[in-house]
């Protein structure tokens, strides 16, 4: 019996040890703007950032290219922060809509598989927080301008160590839709076949869930 409770209590520090250790993470990550190098010297991803961050990460990291995955939003004061930003540092800047959590058009994704791979270089990209539709693009980006990349490593782009922690995550829909359809058709991944599949005209099919990497 008392061995019982050595092991029950051992078995609830550990859950303990767990669960702080995957809350300091995300608070990293939200105090430090979740900004992370998704291909060093090429491609970034963030959480929005302010005039005072945009100019202190434009300085190191010599991003010539801002894609903001929010939209347009021309009344927000965010917007024209950035927008001018990019007008007086001569960056380009892309403006591409996406959901947190709801599928995107796979038209939407050619528009921004297009720009990933014809911006200048580096460039960075954002939504709100850096998490979802950030862990979206970043995971397009490595299939896009990475060779040889691991399942596990787009994975990981769209799950909780950058934040994604909603079972509705786009990102991971979208990525879960590519693997559906690898998997059917015995491919691998790469990214002829990822253009490919963002081609076809099928629509793509709502999931819920995490990726556990």
């Amino acid at each position: 019996m008392h061995h019982l409770k050595r092991c029950f209590l051992y078995a609830l520090w550990l859950v303990f040890a767990l669960f702080l250790v995957f809350s300091l993470h995300l608070a990293y990550n939200f105090f430090t703007l979740n900004v992370h190098a998704v291909i060093p010297n090429k491609i970034y991803r963030s959480a929005q950032l302010d005039q005072v961050e945009l100019t202190y990460y434009e300085r190191k990291l010599h991003f010539k290219t801002i894609i903001n995955l929010r939209g347009r939003w021309p009344k927000k004061s965010w917007y024209r922060v950035e927008n001018r930003f990019a007008e007086k540092h001569h960056l380009q800047y892309y403006s591409i809509q996406f959901e947190a959590y709801l599928l995107p058009s796979k038209a939407r994704l050619r528009e921004l598989a297009y720009v990933l791979e014809t911006a200048p270089k580096p460039l960075i990209f954002h939504c709100e927080g850096g998490s979802d539709r950030t862990g979206l693009a970043a995971m397009m980006s490595k299939i896009l301008l990475d060779d040889h990349v691991s399942i596990s490593t787009l994975k990981r782009q769209v799950s909780w160590h950058y934040n994604a922690i909603s079972k509705n995550t786009v990102g991971y829909q979208v990525l879960r839709n590519y693997l559906t359809w690898l998997k059917k058709n015995q491919y691998h991944s790469s990214k002829k076949h990822f253009l490919q599949w963002l081609m076809l005209p099928e629509k793509m099919k709502p999931y819920s869930g995490w990726f556990v990497v």
